[in-house]
Order: structure tokens, then C-alpha cells, then sequence
């Protein structure tokens, strides 16, 4: 991805500014205006960061999830042409094969070549479906197992339902949408590949389980289980891409061929969820895809990690340049020049304080002079200087007042 133009030129920014504060430092011969400095372009070269990494995550994250939605429409219109005219095309082969086994002469050749057109059909629209992934999704008010049967038999089949298809009602959406796809492929295979043969589906419930099968009666070949014909192998809509989705919700599937036909078992747990179940008619949900993060989230590593960890530094800093180098108030006004130097002592912490910026008057000859902190935040930077001579104490400086190197 091209990066935006503060992106390219926040670099060159950030240089300028560190010769700029360099600059100032050295003709200053000022320590503390350097660290300052360096320190205020760290947070402000990150803040600035932030916020044009930010922008730039953001327009990203749109135009990913415009193009993944592009996408998604597109993957969904391809399952509703294969679903719906496949399934359209399938009985208008299954129609004209029964009428060329009823007719003679120039009816059953012109029934042949419609059966045989609606076939190549089949495959166009299959090749032209194979390159987009399918959606598992489908209206779950058109799921209905029943009404796909009838409909097969309206159009000429011999189709027999065996046992309560009601136990479907009952149990999830994904469950109903599954069973719903696994009898519409199996009956469209049996119509494109056994035209005429009798076909049972039989639907049963118990014990949390609702069990699918279709079998086929004669020795219509291929089976119906596995399209050979279908050039789409894995993808697509073929019952190859059902046994991945009744894979997906926990259920079985069973397929096994016999000389009397072919027969074809899906054992569907009844709660079963694949993902968020939509409503009746609702359209399916858009996720985005999985690299399109938020730009906010994106920028949690990159900024807030970095800031998590030098928050810790600091305290840690802190807590080791303050301990046992810094005087209580209390101690700090007890203080005056003459007091014995022993009696000082018991007032002033075990060590001197590490950070030392203030410009503190020179000692006279033999002085003994030690610099001590009030707890400072976030330095712990000197802030009291004790000086003693011969057990006696000589000064007593307040370093705060006192310029910065």
C-alpha cells in the first residue's frame, strides 16, 4: 500500500526537529533542555504517528471492506444462480428424459437434444460458477424439505417421502438449511443421472439427531452421491461441498453405492450452529475478511504497547532513582546551618540522589557536600543540597530554586 503524503514526509519532519533541539541544546550548553527535547519529540513523534498511521489504516480498512463486500454480493448472487436454475434446468432435463422414454420417432430425438442441451446447461453454468466460493447460506423460509419433494414431483419424478419431515420445524436453522440442501442435491443428481428410477427419502428424529436418507431404486450410474460430471470437484454446490457444511455443524455423512441404487445419509445434530443464524428472509450478515481490522485495534500494537511499556520503565526509573535518596519535608525543614552533622545525618536518607540537573553554589575547601531528592516526578531530580565541615553542617541549599544545567 502507497503511503500518504504526511506519511512520506513525517521522517523528514521528525529530523528537522532533532537538529533543531540539538541546536538549541549546544548553544545553551543546557542538558536538561536537551533530554526535555528529546523527549518531547519522542511523544509527539509518536502522537503524530499515531495519528497518520491512523488515517491511512482507515482509509485501508474502508477499501477493504468495500472491496469484500463487492465480493460477498458476488459470491451470493453466484449461489442463488446455481441454486435456483441449476435446480430449474435439472427438471427440465428430468422432463424431457421421461418424455423421450414415453415417445417415439422425431418426438423422442427432439426430447433427447432438449434433455442433452439442458445437461451441457448444467455444466456451463457450473464452470461458470467455479471460480467464487460458495456461501453457507440460504433462506431459512425456503428451507423446507417437503416442498422440495413436491415440487419433484410435480415435475414428473417418483419421489416418496417416508417418516415426519415436522421434526425439521423443530430443530435449528442451520440444521433445516442443511437438510434442506443435502435432499434438493441429492434429487437433482438422481433426476440428471437416474431419469425414471424410483427415489425414497426418508426423514427421522431422536435423541437429538434428525437423520437424512435418500436412496434411489434402479441402477441409474453415476451415483448420485458424487456428480462425476461436475467440474467444479470440491467447490460449488455439489453434495461434495454439503458433506463439508454437515461436517461443519457436528454432523455424519454416509455414502454407498448397491446394485439395486445408490443411497445417500446425513445425520444432522437438531441444534446445530454454523456461525450467526440469520432470521427468515434476512440477508446473510458481512463479516468483512479477517485481515481488514479495525483502525483503532490496528494501531493497539504499534502505539499503546510501546506506551504500556514505557509507562513501566519510567516507574521503574522512578522507584530506583527515589529510594533511599529522598528527604521528607518534615526532615528537609528541620535542617539549619550549624546543627552537628551527625544530628543532620539521622534526618538524610542512606544515599545521594542519582539525577542531578540543578546548578549548585561551588563548596569552600573541605566541604562535604551531598544532594538529595523530594521524590520528584518523573526524574526524582536533586532538590536539596547539605553541606558539612568538621561535624558541623555549612549550608543548606533548596536546589528547586537553583538553575538547570
Amino acid at each position: 500500500m502507497a503511503r500518504s503524503g504526511a506519511a512520506r514526509w513525517l521522517p523528514v519532519l521528525l529530523v528537522a526537529a532533532q537538529v533543531v533541539v540539538g541546536a538549541l541544546a549546544w548553544q545553551s550548553r543546557s542538558w536538561i533542555l536537551l533530554a526535555f527535547g528529546e523527549l518531547a519529540l519522542l511523544i509527539g513523534g509518536t502522537g503524530l504517528y499515531g495519528v497518520v498511521r491512523y488515517r491511512d489504516l482507515r482509509d485501508r480498512y474502508r477499501r477493504e471492506r468495500e472491496a469484500a463486500r463487492r465480493l460477498a454480493e458476488r459470491r451470493q448472487l453466484a449461489d442463488e444462480v446455481h441454486d435456483l436454475v441449476g435446480h430449474e434446468l435439472s427438471v427440465i432435463g428430468m422432463r424431457a428424459a421421461l418424455l423421450q422414454l414415453r415417445t417415439t420417432g422425431d418426438e423422442s430425438v427432439l426430447a433427447g437434444q432438449v434433455r442433452s442441451d439442458a445437461e451441457r446447461a448444467v455444466v456451463m453454468l457450473h464452470e461458470t460458477v467455479a471460480t467464487l466460493h460458495r456461501t453457507p447460506w440460504t433462506d431459512p423460509a425456503e428451507a423446507d424439505v417437503a416442498a422440495v419433494i413436491e415440487r419433484f414431483r410435480r415435475a414428473g419424478a417418483d419421489v416418496h417421502l417416508v417418516g415426519d419431515p415436522d421434526v425439521l420445524t423443530r430443530a435449528s436453522v442451520s440444521t433445516r438449511v442443511t437438510a434442506h440442501r443435502v435432499v434438493r442435491e441429492a434429487l437433482t443428481n438422481a433426476a440428471r443421472h437416474a431419469p425414471g428410477d424410483a427415489v425414497t427419502v426418508v426423514v427421522r428424529g431422536a435423541d437429538d439427531m434428525v437423520t437424512l436418507e435418500v436412496r434411489t431404486h434402479g441402477s441409474g450410474d453415476p451415483s448420485p452421491a458424487v456428480d462425476r460430471d461436475d467440474p467444479r470437484g470440491g467447490g460449488g454446490g455439489g453434495l461434495e461441498s454439503l458433506h463439508r457444511r454437515v461436517q461443519a455443524i457436528g454432523g455424519a455423512w454416509e455414502v454407498a453405492t448397491r446394485a439395486d441404487g445408490h443411497r445417500v445419509v446425513a445425520r444432522l445434530p437438531a441444534r446445530a450452529v454454523l456461525g450467526a443464524e440469520p432470521e427468515a428472509g434476512a440477508a446473510p450478515e458481512f463479516s468483512g475478511p479477517r485481515s481488514a481490522r479495525r483502525p483503532l485495534a490496528a494501531l493497539v500494537g504499534p502505539l499503546v504497547l510501546p506506551a504500556v511499556l514505557v509507562l513501566l520503565g519510567g516507574a521503574g526509573y522512578w522507584t530506583w532513582a527515589s529510594h533511599d535518596a529522598t528527604v521528607e519535608p518534615v526532615d528537609a525543614a528541620a535542617l539549619r546551618v550549624g546543627m552537628p552533622a551527625a544530628e543532620a545525618a539521622e534526618r538524610l536518607p542512606e544515599r545521594e540522589a542519582p539525577v542531578r540537573l540543578a546548578r549548585a553554589p561551588g563548596p569552600g575547601p573541605g566541604w562535604d557536600c551531598r544532594q538529595y531528592t523530594d521524590g520528584n516526578v518523573p526524574l526524582a531530580m536533586a532538590t536539596l543540597e547539605v553541606c558539612t565541615n568538621g561535624g558541623t553542617v555549612v549550608r543548606v541549599t533548596d536546589l528547586s530554586e537553583m538553575p538547570l544545567l
